[in-house]
C-alpha cells in the first residue's frame, strides 16, 4: 500500500529495540516527502529521522492506534534483559 505524504502531516515511528527494552511510539511531523523517502522530525526533541517510503505500514503508521498495537504485539514476545553486569577477577 503506497500512501502520500505530505508536508506537515504527522505519522508515528514505532522505534524497537529488544536488546535494550525500547518501544516507543514517536511522533513525527512530516518536513520533507519525496518520491523514495521522507523526512519527519520527532515533535519533543526535534531530532531528524529519514526513512524510505517502504517503510509505510512496516515502522511508520499513519493512525497512532495502529502504531500502539504494533508496539503492544511486539511487547509480547520480548526476551527479559539482563541488567546484571559481570566483572572478571584478577
Amino acid at each position: 500500500m503506497i500512501l502520500i505524504l505530505s508536508k506537515g502531516q504527522t505519522v508515528y515511528y514505532t522505534r524497537i529495540f529488544p536488546s535494550l527494552g525500547v518501544y516507543d511510539v514517536v511522533d513525527l511531523k512530516i518536513r520533507t516527502a519525496e518520491e523514495q523517502w521522507f523526512c519527519g522530525t520527532d515533535k519533543r526533541s526535534k531530532q531528524a529521522f529519514i526513512f524510505n517510503n517502504t517503510d509505510l505500514d512496516n515502522v511508520i503508521f499513519i493512525d497512532r492506534n495502529d502504531a500502539l498495537k504494533y508496539i503492544k504485539e511486539a511487547e509480547k514476545h520480548k526476551t527479559k534483559c539482563s541488567t546484571e553486569i559481570y566483572y572478571e577477577e584478577y
